[in-house]
């Protein structure tokens, strides 16, 4: 919970050194033909809801923290080779909820 939420905070300036690592790998990929996009965060974690309960409200986590450092990691990306693609992920809960048969919400994207 800590780390992701250093991450998304961008304290100790966690999340600048994710986007230089993306900005990295893509440096080094770029025009390659076999890669044809790239996940930045799988199932990213919603830090910790028990310091923030907003985090809580499907899909405000997607708004306030993933959506920026995603244009951010997009942005390198397009840097260095514009055809390459970006798949992302919202956080998998709250934005959906194996309860009462399965609930999926909007996410904040």
């Amino acid at each position: 919970m800590a780390g992701f939420g250093a991450l998304f905070t961008n304290k100790d300036g966690l999340q600048d050194k994710f986007v230089s690592y993306w900005d990295h790998v893509s440096a080094r990929f770029a025009g390659n033909p076999y890669v044809v996009g790239y996940d930045p965060l799988n199932e990213p974690f919603p830090a910790n809801p028990a310091r923030d309960p907003m985090l809580l409200v499907p899909g405000h986590m997607d708004t306030k923290y993933l959506a920026p450092m995603y244009e951010k990691i997009f942005d390198k990306y397009q840097s260095h080779d514009s055809t390459q693609q970006m798949w992302f992920e919202p956080v998998p809960f709250p934005d959906e909820a194996g309860v009462l048969g399965g609930l999926v919400f909007p996410v904040g994207f």
